[in-house]
This record gives C-alpha cells, sequence and structure tokens, in this order.
C-alpha cells in the first residue's frame, strides 16, 4: 500500500509543533529545548514594586469606612463598590464587605430615605469622593447624589445605595422586607434588585 505523498511532512510538522509545544510537561520550571528560547521577562526593580504596593495600600484604605455599626455612617474617602458571592448569588458590597441595597421607592439620582428613623436604619453610602469600581462593579454604573445635610450618597445605575444597620460584613438580613413605606433589596452587578 502506497503512502499518501503529503502525509508525512504534515506529521512531522505536527511532532514539531507538539516538541515546541512543551506537550505534557506540567511542569513550569522544565528547561527550554534545544534551539528555542524563552520569552523574556520584564524584571521589576525593588523600588517600582515597593511603590505599587503602596499605591494599592492607599487605594485600599481610601476605599474603607471605619468598621462597625457607627462606621456605616462615616464616608469613606473614595468609597468602592465590589461584586461578591452571596446566597442571592453576584450581588454588591462595599470594601468593607458590607452588603448593599436599593430602596423601591427611590426616585432616579434621588433619595426617598430621608426621616430620622429611615436614616438611622438604612444609613446611605457615603464617599468624600466620586466612588470607584472594584472587582466586577461595572465604572460606568456609578455615580454620586448630594443628599439634604450636603454629604455625597453612592448611587448604582441612578439608585442610592444604602446599608442596614444591624448586620455584619457578608451578612444580608433585609433583602425583600418591607420598611419605612417600601422594599429594600440588594443588588446585582447589573444594577437591578437581586430576584
Amino acid at each position: 500500500m502506497r503512502a499518501v505523498s503529503g502525509f508525512r511532512p504534515i506529521v512531522i510538522v505536527l511532532a514539531l509543533a507538539l516538541a515546541v509545544a512543551g506537550c505534557g510537561s506540567d511542569d513550569d520550571t522544565a528547561q527550554p529545548q534545544e534551539g528555542i528560547t524563552r520569552a523574556a521577562t520584564t524584571e521589576t526593580k525593588p523600588d517600582e514594586t515597593k511603590k505599587d504596593a503602596d499605591a494599592m495600600k492607599k487605594d485600599a484604605a481610601s476605599s474603607r469606612r471605619p468598621a462597625g455599626e457607627a462606621g456605616l455612617r462615616v464616608p469613606a474617602k473614595r468609597a468602592q463598590i465590589v461584586v461578591k458571592d452571596s446566597e442571592l448569588g453576584r450581588v454588591l458590597f462595599d470594601a468593607n464587605g458590607q452588603v448593599v441595597y436599593f430602596f423601591e421607592i427611590d426616585n432616579r439620582n434621588r433619595s426617598a430615605c430621608t426621616s430620622a428613623e429611615c436614616v438611622k436604619a438604612w444609613p446611605p453610602v457615603l464617599t468624600s469622593e466620586p466612588p470607584s469600581a472594584g472587582a466586577g462593579a461595572d465604572k460606568s454604573l456609578l455615580g454620586t447624589i448630594r443628599r439634604g445635610d450636603g454629604r455625597l450618597q453612592v448611587t448604582y445605575n441612578g439608585r442610592p445605595l444604602y446599608f442596614y444597620e444591624h448586620e455584619s460584613p457578608g451578612e444580608i438580613k433585609c433583602h425583600n422586607v418591607d420598611l419605612h413605606g417600601g422594599l429594600w433589596w440588594v443588588v446585582t452587578p447589573r444594577g437591578e434588585p437581586a430576584v
């Protein structure tokens, strides 16, 4: 039986491709094969690494507010909204790990939670500077409104964000609860109430 004339070069090319790719090696420390050079790596100078680490610490510090229930009423320098997993799926939290809520009766870019009782139970998510989008959050949906007391409240998809005062970081106790004249919902990354 005679071999197909074009078959042999294809087998040789495939064998060379497999050898170049290092097929079958799970060891990232494998030495390069003869005639193959590894991609050049860029060395980071210690000063640059320290500057990057310092910048990350500064960003993290400015996105956090003081811990605890009293900290819910203190604006972060630059509040950060992130997406995390929860029992309701992926929802929004602040940089301290506190889940955030929408209030059903709020108008776009206007808070209806203005009474002393409402604000005590549902502290607005406050920031001193424009908020930032952390992992999973959509930067284009972030904004702020000016509350009656002059402070900046973070919005997402045009809706003001709130905490619930009796929750610890990571807890969700008041999703779909009717208080202060309307329902409170945790928020999806798309800027909608969680189902």
